[in-house]
């Protein structure tokens, strides 16, 4: 480590890192636009300078995403000159970023918006017009892109050179006419597009399925982890007013996923907001599934498991550890070996961080000792049993329409999202989403991920584990009266 003079105090830095790292890790901010931690540092913003004294050297101002540490520089980051230069910066890039604040998708999230504030330039000396460039600009199916906001800080350029490693944007143009713009106007491809909206520090990159949704300030976010594949990315889920869910965002995990995200986590609504609701519980009637109390709908599965000896536990990959290891005491209430449906890898997998594999917690269940099954080994189980328990979100869908041809004297007990109205269902009930309730997931290389609860299950959905320990409660008093 080297030793330097931050703002009066002196500090370690990494000599291996430039000096805007040594400033933030010891929490003096520091603005910029064209810096990122996990792309290589170009210096075309300059609003990132800072005052240095170097030796017998004069001070100096300089730009610290671009400046190595060096043993005993003294650095100051509050230097009169250093905001001087700053506001200098940002009346040049005010000069053709366009002040529609009040109707950006970026407001509220707008770097140009904070630091214009922090360094009170609100205002430019100049009267020609702005440049009058593209406005929503589609670069594919994921992203729009608005020319005139653009600062030309490449970004999202250096993303798909130093990440993907297939370079798909350039700066195009030359001096006061560069625009960022596709090869040869060719839309953008891949699995990771939406990373470059991230990027963006200002509103000229938007996601297509984002765009003007929601403001920003009106959702409520939560740390989480990703639901669709084993990687398990760390995750923000952003909820609109405790409702539906607008936005997976990555979160910095140096062991996961660093910054980055795949599209298809990043746009799984679907398995988040689920249609159709099982609010409560329903139980197999004379005129089909009839909606019940829960305390009745557990008595009912209380009854079923008496009732047949040959019985089944499947589970699905996206129960918790927690709820696994609740899953477990049932399993050997009922004396069954537990087991999880395993689907088939689903073709995504990359050299980035998509696994193929659509299990979230598939290694945190084989660790606590459940065995994977295909679906068409499932449904041979479930072929050769008189009942059967069924638990987890998704665990219907993952064994799929070979459900419908079971026969009625097998009897089904599910616990999932949403009611399964197959002939051998005998009780549903409810479940909360992976947004929805706390846990954790263990990823593929062995890491646990935390989900955190970023909303409200509908009202009449109790805790998983709080339902199977009713389970086994009602099953350990039967067999006292017995």
């Amino acid at each position: 480590m080297t030793r330097i003079v931050l703002n009066g105090r002196e500090v370690e830095a990494d000599p291996k890192r430039p000096l805007i790292d040594a400033c933030r890790a010891h929490g003096q901010h520091v603005p910029t636009y064209c810096y990122h931690p996990g792309l290589t540092p170009v210096g075309s913003c300059r609003i990132c300078q800072v005052e240095v004294v170097q030796g017998e050297m004069p001070a100096r101002v300089v730009v610290a995403c671009r400046t190595p540490v060096v043993e005993g520089m003294v650095v100051d980051t509050e230097a009169p000159k250093a905001h001087e230069t700053r506001r200098e910066c940002l009346e040049f890039l005010l000069k053709n970023h366009p002040l529609d604040c009040p109707i950006c998708d970026k407001a509220g999230e707008c770097d140009l918006q904070d630091f214009s504030f922090a360094e009170g330039q609100g205002e430019g000396r100049t009267h020609e017009p702005r440049r009058e460039l593209a406005k929503r600009k589609s670069l594919g199916d994921v992203i729009v892109l608005d020319q005139e906001r653009c600062i030309l800080c490449s970004r999202c350029v250096r993303f798909f050179e130093d990440v993907t490693k297939k370079p798909q944007l350039a700066v195009a143009e030359r001096g006061a006419q560069s625009i960022i713009s596709t090869f040869a106007d060719r839309p953008l491809e891949g699995n990771y597009q939406g990373n470059i909206a991230d990027l963006c520090p200002v509103g000229a990159l938007t996601l297509k399925k984002f765009r003007f949704q929601a403001r920003v300030w009106n959702l409520f976010k939560r740390a989480s982890t990703c639901a669709e594949c084993s990687r398990g990315c760390s995750t923000t889920v952003e909820v609109l007013r405790d409702g539906e869910v607008k936005r997976f965002r990555p979160r910095y995990n140096e062991r996961v996923n660093k910054w980055w995200m795949c599209d298809v986590g990043r746009f799984a609504y679907d398995g988040a907001n689920v249609p159709d609701r099982l609010a409560g519980a329903v139980v197999r009637g004379h005129s089909g599934l009839e909606h019940t109390d829960v305390a009745d709908a557990l008595d009912s599965v209380r009854d079923v498991l008496l009732a047949n000896r040959a019985r089944a536990l499947v589970v699905s990959p996206f129960v918790t550890v927690e709820e696994g290891e609740a899953l477990l005491a049932l399993a050997k209430k009922i004396e069954v070996e537990p087991v999880f449906v395993s689907p088939k890898p689903n073709g995504l997998e990359d050299d980035l961080l998509h696994t193929g594999d659509p299990c979230p917690n598939r290694r945190g269940l084989e660790q606590l000792g459940f065995r994977a099954k295909s679906a068409e080994e499932v449904l041979a189980l479930l072929g050769e049993c008189e009942c059967a328990v069924l638990v987890g979100e998704r665990v219907a869908a993952l064994i799929g329409d070979g459900l419908r041809e079971l026969p009625a004297a097998v009897r089904l007990i599910v616990l999932d999202c949403t009611a399964l109205d197959v002939p051998a269902v005998s009780v549903c009930l409810g479940l909360a989403t992976y947004v929805e309730r706390a846990g954790h997931w263990v990823n593929v290389d062995g890491l646990r991920g935390p989900l955190g609860a970023a909303r409200r299950a509908p009202d009449g959905v109790r805790d998983t584990r709080a339902l199977l320990a009713d389970i086994e409660r009602r099953l350990s008093a039967a067999e006292v009266e017995a």
